[in-house]
C-alpha cells in the first residue's frame, strides 16, 4: 500500500514538474514573439526593414511607442556636456518634453528623469543619433529641414539655460562642442556617425 502511495506521489511530482517546465517555455515562446512584434513595430516606425537598428535600439531599451524619446536625446547630450545637468537645464528638458507630448505621468518622461539623474552610455547617444537619421531620411526635404532646425534650436535653449560663465558667455565650450557635433550628426550627409554605428 505505502508503495503503491509512494508512486503515485512520485508520479504526481513528475507531472507537476513537466507541466511547470511546459509553462515557462510557453511564457519564454510568447515574450519572444512579443519582443520580435515590437521590434517590427520599430522598424515600421523607423522605416526600415533591416532588423539591426531595431534590435539595437530595442537592448537600450526604447520601444515602439516611446520613440518620441529619440528627438529628445541631442538634449540629453547637450545637457551633461558640462558633466552635470543643473536644475535649470533639467526643468527646460522636460518642459521642452511636455511640449512634444511626452506627459508627466508616461513611461517616457521617467525615461527622461532617468537620463537627467544618470547620464546615458555613450552609446544610447550613438545609436538614438543613427535612429534620427534613419528617421530624417525618409521625411520630405522640408520636413527633414524642420526637423533638424528645431531639434538644433531646443539643444541650443538647453545649452544656454544655465547662462555660462557669470552669464557673459551663454554658452560653455564643452556644450558648443557638443552643439557642433549634434549639428553635424544631423546635417552631415553620411550623418557624422560613428563607423560602428553604421
Amino acid at each position: 500500500m505505502s508503495k503503491e502511495w509512494l508512486g503515485d506521489r512520485e508520479r504526481a511530482l513528475e507531472n507537476e514538474y513537466f507541466r511547470r517546465r511546459d509553462q515557462e517555455l510557453i511564457q519564454k515562446l510568447r515574450e519572444e514573439g512579443r519582443i520580435e512584434r515590437e521590434r517590427q513595430q520599430i522598424g515600421e516606425r523607423l522605416g526600415t526593414v533591416d532588423d539591426r537598428l531595431p534590435a539595437k535600439l530595442q537592448k537600450l531599451g526604447f520601444w515602439a511607442d516611446g520613440l518620441a524619446l529619440l528627438h529628445l536625446v541631442p538634449l540629453i547630450d547637450v545637457a551633461w556636456a558640462d558633466k552635470g545637468v543643473t536644475q535649470r537645464e533639467r526643468d527646460l528638458v522636460l518642459a521642452l518634453a511636455e511640449r512634444r507630448g511626452v506627459t508627466a505621468d508616461s513611461p517616457e518622461r521617467d525615461q527622461l528623469v532617468t537620463w537627467l539623474t544618470q547620464r546615458p552610455d555613450q552609446h544610447v547617444f550613438d545609436t538614438a543619433y543613427e535612429a534620427i537619421r534613419t528617421l530624417l531620411a525618409h521625411d520630405t526635404k522640408t520636413g527633414r529641414a524642420t526637423t533638424q532646425q528645431e531639434l538644433v534650436d531646443m539643444s541650443t535653449q538647453v545649452a544656454e539655460a544655465t547662462g555660462g560663465i557669470l552669464g557673459m558667455m551663454p554658452v560653455s565650450r564643452g556644450e558648443r562642442e557638443c552643439l557642433d557635433r549634434i549639428s553635424d550628426v544631423l546635417t552631415a550627409p553620411d550623418g557624422g556617425l560613428p563607423s560602428d554605428a553604421n
